[in-house]
């Protein structure tokens, strides 16, 4: 098992060092940093965006919204997840709700949100709405996996309800979002991005993403990008952490 995680750490470095090179040599030959930016460039790039003043404040402003975004569709997908189990009527009153927000474009809900609220709330409302669906979804299907011998002991010794969530149903949903953490928070993370390029609130990576862009520094944007990959990892290894911590007994 340690060989195998080896071997497979130094095939992703490989496959790094491979792409990498690759996106060095189509720079070199195409030698036009407003379509592809060379290495150093971006390199410069990112040592410009680091030494910006309000670089923190940007980063910290998206994660704010992303975080806000995410907490807040995490509560209602779990309020309402649990409803729809205990009481059939909220499944089917979810349901064309879910189902819109599902269908629904990300730019057209930016475009909506923008013309509804101002641009600060705009990425947040985005977040919110684009998350949610995939959320309520995922712990209503896990909530409804539950051992139904459980659920039927639960009536014949006539749990109450606050216990029954208590002792059931919070477990079976801190154990989906631990699995789920990274997929569904970088995704709330790109949207609200998305959500900032067109809002432009005062900071955030989206509204430096389009000021790059109108200043056509494509070097800028890939700098942005790589920003936000290495973000990317850290949630996973933070994802990691807790997935280690929930799981002891897994070690």
């Amino acid at each position: 098992m340690m060989k195998y995680s080896w071997k497979s750490k130094v095939y992703t470095l490989v496959s790094c060092i491979f792409f990498i090179g690759l996106w060095q040599l189509i720079g070199i030959m195409i030698n036009n940093d407003i379509y592809i930016p060379k290495i150093q460039q971006v390199t410069e790039a990112i040592n410009i965006i680091f030494k910006d003043k309000n670089f923190v404040k940007v980063i910290l402003s998206s994660l704010y919204r992303t975080m806000l975004s995410y907490t807040l569709a995490s509560v209602f997908s779990m309020i309402l997840g649990v409803l729809g189990v205990v009481y059939p009527f909220f499944k089917y009153l979810m349901q064309p709700i879910n189902s819109v927000g599902k269908t629904i474009p990300t730019m057209v809900l930016v475009v909506l949100s923008l013309v509804w609220f101002d641009k600060d709330k705009t990425p947040f409302v985005v977040g919110v709405v684009i998350i949610f669906p995939i959320l309520y979804e995922g712990i209503r299907n896990s909530l409804i996996q539950i051992d139904k011998k459980i659920i039927d002991m639960t009536r014949i010794y006539e749990v109450k309800l606050k216990d029954k969530i208590k002792k059931i149903y919070l477990p079976v949903m801190r154990f989906y979002f631990m699995s789920i953490f990274v997929s569904t928070f970088s995704l709330t993370f790109k949207v609200v991005v998305a959500g900032e390029v067109l809002g432009q609130p005062k900071f955030g990576i989206g509204s430096q993403i389009q000021l790059e862009k109108v200043n056509f520094n494509t070097s800028g944007i890939f700098a942005w990008i790589v920003i936000i990959v290495v973000i990317s990892f850290v949630l996973e290894i933070i994802n990691k952490l807790l997935k280690e911590k929930t799981y002891r007994w897994a070690k």
